[in-house]
């Protein structure tokens, strides 16, 4: 089995508005299909398919100064050697 490779890590403090402005911008670019993330001068363009896994995880950590409030979303897809998607099979509903 290959390792992972990290194409780009960011964490970065932003206000509540840039914050909401960032993940609208993400939204619309998600439903385009082409999701480019731009870093010191490096790139990272994404094909998003039709279907994506989203992981949500809500957490509090108990710190020594107070509680640190976590709200993770992780998307993920899988694709074959030719970059198509792989159909999860998943769970459909109707």
């Amino acid at each position: 089995m290959t390792t992972s490779t990290r194409l780009l890590k960011s964490k970065d403090t932003y206000s509540r508005e840039a914050l909401a402005d960032l993940l609208a911008t993400l939204a619309d670019r998600i439903r385009s299909g082409t999701v480019t993330f731009d870093q010191a001068g490096s790139s990272v363009e994404l094909a998003v398919p039709e279907s994506v896994r989203l992981d949500i995880e809500i957490k509090d950590v108990p710190k020594p100064t107070g509680v640190k409030h976590e709200l993770e979303l992780e998307m993920s897809w899988v694709t074959d050697a030719d970059g198509e998607p792989i159909p999860s099979g998943g769970v459909s509903v109707s």
